[in-house]
């Protein structure tokens, strides 16, 4: 199956100095990377005032990963930080797609259409040059087709 890209958001304990905070990240850096994640980009994690106590901590590090991983081991990823004293909270998401790094595109092939497929959606679609036109029955050049192509995968890309 295909990686998809994570980021995981950490809430530290505010309690912990510069070298636990440091321990605590190579820790969680080294439990990703076993579960065969790729650590794409880190924040700096930083000492941040919480809006109400979690824990009974006011004060906590706050920062994330972005990582790319198979789907299927994303639970595997949540048995591990559950048992952790040292971190308050944490939240995996998928970021949105325009702020995710290009990766290698599917090697999905284009779906092809019969002619009979491509005069009934040029009755539907007609271009713009042909609007007003009545829909003729002879065959498209290849020109036509490419446009008609291109046209469908926006339409398919908008449902």
């Amino acid at each position: 199956m295909d990686k998809k890209v994570y980021e995981i958001s950490f809430v530290l304990s505010g309690r912990l100095i510069d070298t636990e905070v440091k321990d605590v990240l190579e820790k969680i850096k080294k439990s990703l990377e076993e579960l065969g994640a790729k650590i794409l980009k880190e924040s700096e994690f930083t000492k941040i005032n919480l809006a109400y106590p979690i824990k009974k901590e006011t004060q906590a590090y706050f920062g994330y990963f972005w990582f790319e991983l198979d789907p299927e081991k994303i639970s595997e990823i949540r048995n591990v930080f559950l048992f952790e004293k040292n971190i308050l909270r944490y939240l995996i998401v998928t970021p949105p797609p325009k702020y995710q790094q290009k990766t290698k595109k599917s090697k999905a092939q284009p779906r092809t259409l019969s002619k009979e497929q491509i005069s009934t959606l040029e009755t539907v679609f007609p271009s713009e040059e042909k609007v007003g036109a009545t829909p003729k029955s002879a065959p498209l050049n290849e020109v036509e087709e490419e446009k008609l192509e291109e046209k469908l995968e926006e339409i398919q890309k908008l449902a």
